[in-house]
Formats: structure tokens, C-alpha cells, sequence
């Protein structure tokens, strides 16, 4: 897969660099969340956009591209709406609960990660304008929480795909 031009995802993808262990409260939640979100990135590498749309577990809905759009989504659900409470999900709606999944194609995938990566970006600039109060520590967790969990669903879906295990 060639990454779209985007900063967070030119070229290869980034090395797996835990955080720091150090530093104060803020640089630790934002350097955990980070890194979760480069490694749905580095998922998401070297795969086909067919690939990354395969639903490799049957009659699971779930794809590395679907787990991208869910992503997006939490992201704009427990960052964006600090800023902006009113603000409607990307995929999902009422009638469509599960768009993020069911309607994830082949053909969505190069905008889909262009969009997951934009999302975040914007997700940091509204986290970082909020005091570190124990409102965002909820949404800093909750983010942090969603993205290891579906990190692990990550790691079997391109297992399935094309057998690379690993970080």
C-alpha cells in the first residue's frame, strides 16, 4: 500500500517508539495516545486497499479499513465534541449504526486514512486547549482505551490477511 501524502503517513510508516516513561501527566497521555494511533497506522501498512477492506472473519463486518473509520469516529465522539458538543459522526448514524464498518470499500480506503489522520490532528489541537481537568483525563482513558482494544482486533485481522504478527 502507498500511504496517502499526509504528513503522519508519507513513506514508511514510523518506528514503534513506546513514550517516554517520564514527563508530566499531559505528555504521557498524549504520547500513549500517539503512539496507538501510529500503530493503527502501521496495521494498515503494506496492504492492498483490498486488503485493508477484507472482512477476513466471516460474519464479522470488521476490517483493518472498518477499524480505521471506527477510529475516526471515537475520535470526533470523546475529543472533537469537547469543542464542539453538536458535532455528528463521519460514518454512523441512526439508520446506519455500523457504517463504519459495513460500508468500509476498497475505494474509500486512501481518503478514509487521510481522514482518520486529519481527525486526530484535530483531536490534539482540542485536547491541548483544555485544562487537564478530570473531564479530559475521562476522554484522554476512554481514547486510550478504544484504540488498544481495537489494536488487538487489528493484530488478528492482518494476521488473517497476510500472517505478519508483531507490533
Amino acid at each position: 500500500m502507498t500511504l496517502p501524502d499526509h504528513p503522519e503517513l508519507g513513506g514508511e510508516p514510523p518506528a514503534a517508539n513506546e513514550p517516554s516513561r517520564g514527563g508530566d501527566e499531559r505528555t504521557l497521555l498524549d504520547g500513549w495516545l500517539d503512539y496507538y494511533r501510529l500503530a493503527m497506522v502501521r496495521k494498515c501498512a503494506g496492504l492492498s486497499y483490498e486488503q485493508l477492506a477484507a472482512r477476513s472473519c466471516p460474519p464479522s463486518t470488521m476490517s483493518l479499513a472498518g477499524l480505521v473509520r471506527h477510529l475516526t469516529e471515537m475520535e470526533r465522539a470523546y475529543a472533537q465534541r469537547l469543542a464542539d458538543p453538536g458535532l455528528a459522526l463521519r460514518y454512523v448514524t441512526s439508520q446506519r449504526p455500523d457504517a463504519d464498518f459495513d460500508e468500509a470499500t476498497p475505494g474509500d480506503v486512501q481518503a478514509d486514512l487521510v481522514t482518520f489522520t486529519e481527525h486526530w490532528e484535530r483531536s490534539r489541537e482540542v485536547m491541548a486547549a483544555r485544562p487537564l481537568d478530570d473531564g479530559l483525563r475521562w476522554h484522554y482513558l476512554y481514547l486510550i482505551k478504544e484504540y488498544a482494544r481495537h489494536l488487538g482486533h487489528a493484530d488478528l485481522l492482518r494476521e488473517r490477511v497476510d500472517g505478519a504478527t508483531g507490533e
